[in-house]
Formats: structure tokens, sequence, C-alpha cells
């Protein structure tokens, strides 16, 4: 019985001592765990940053991508993100945005239906685009109505193809898409590219983009 109760007792012991052993171990890797936390990539503290100043929201799959890869600032496609000043961006409608705004305007003015003037709002509310507000507004011509139907969207970015500009001459430009179901692209266009809708007898022109090319697999090619 004391045999039993004395190797019952030093067991006891070693466990205590195991315990011990495991405790300090834990501790110790806890510290050097904070000794060696992750520093935050640039790219993502830039991204916080063109938000809080600009209201420009970089979709996750470039901070990824640019991050991953380490690309160097200069290459093309990066660069404009690290341009000093408020970023240059355009807007172009989506066509699921031109098509709700038919909709609502033949809604609201069916009898008293302007072509005209519904193209000119169109045509150049594009380019009275607050971003940091997220909202479209113009102090020379009433563009409401855009902004009226995008608050009934929901203020959704990906109703619009937000472009980043990386690219232009007297003819054209090249953008970086940042919303619409086309980020994680880029594409281009030249001076009075557009196309042509027709919904309910009306016929609207509206500027898009086009010659889309993936940004993974070009910024992917760099690496090969």
């Amino acid at each position: 019985m004391k045999i039993f109760n004395f190797l019952k007792k030093k067991k006891t012991i070693q466990n205590n001592e195991i315990d011990i052993l495991k405790n300090d171990f834990q501790e110790e890797n806890k510290i050097e765990i904070i000794e060696k936390e992750p520093t935050v990539h640039p790219f993502t503290e830039r991204c916080e940053f063109l938000k809080k100043e600009y209201g420009l929201i970089v979709p996750e799959v470039y901070q990824k991508l640019f991050t991953y890869f380490n690309v160097e600032k200069n290459n093309s496609l990066y660069h404009p993100f690290w341009i000093e000043g408020e970023p240059y961006v355009e807007i172009f409608y989506t066509e699921k945005f031109v098509l709700y705004m038919i909709e609502r305007y033949l809604e609201l003015y069916n009898k008293d239906f302007d072509q005209e003037k519904f193209q000119e709002i169109i045509e150049y509310g594009k380019f009275e685009f607050i971003l940091k507000e997220n909202r479209f507004e113009a102090q020379h011509m009433d563009i409401a109505f855009v902004d009226q139907c995008y608050e009934e969207l929901g203020r959704n970015q990906d109703y619009l193809i937000i472009g980043l500009n990386i690219y232009a001459t007297c003819g054209g430009a090249e953008f970086l898409i940042l919303s619409s179901d086309k980020k994680g692209y880029y594409a281009g266009c030249y001076h009075g590219m557009e196309k042509e809708i027709e919904h309910q007898g009306i016929k609207i022109n509206y500027d898009i983009l086009d010659h889309y090319r993936s940004v993974s697999e070009e910024i992917g090619s760099i690496f090969k």
C-alpha cells in the first residue's frame, strides 16, 4: 500500500511538473508571437487612407493581388494608387442602372417625357459624381433625378463602373475597374465611344468601356 501511494504521489508530482513546463512553454510562445506580430502591408494602409480621405474603395481583389506579389510601385496598374492628391476617377453607368433610370423617368414624367432633356441628364450626370459623399450633384444643372435613382438602389456602387485612370491620351484612356461585376479588370475607351440602348420605346446613348482584360493575369504573367 505504501509503495502504491508513493508511486501515485510520484506520478502526481510528474504531472504537475509537466503542467508547469507546458505553461512555461505557452507563456514563452505567447511572448514570441507578440514579438513576431506581422506588420501591415503598406498597400493595406494606403487603401485605408484613400477610403478615409477621398472615399475611394479599393476592392479586396486588388488588395490581395498587389500585396501577395509585392508589386513594384512603378507598375502601370499599381502606380495610380500611389499618386499624391485626389485619385482621378471617371464614372460609367452599368446597363442595369441606365435601364432603371429609363423606367423611373417614364413613371414620373410619362406624359411630359422629354427625350432630349433625359439624354442630357444621362450624358452629363456621370461627370458630377462626388466620390467621397457617394452621390451625384451639380451646380450648373439639375441632375437630382440621377441621384434619386441611385438613392433608390441603396447607393450601391456596383450599379456604377468606377474607373481609376491608369493611362490617358488626347484620344482616349484606360481605367482600372473598382466597382460593378467588372472588378478585377481594366478596360479602355476612346472619346465618343458609346452604346445605344432601347427600352420601352426610348433610345438612350451612354458612354461605355471596352476591351476588358484581367488584372490578375496581367500581374501573374510578370512573375512567371
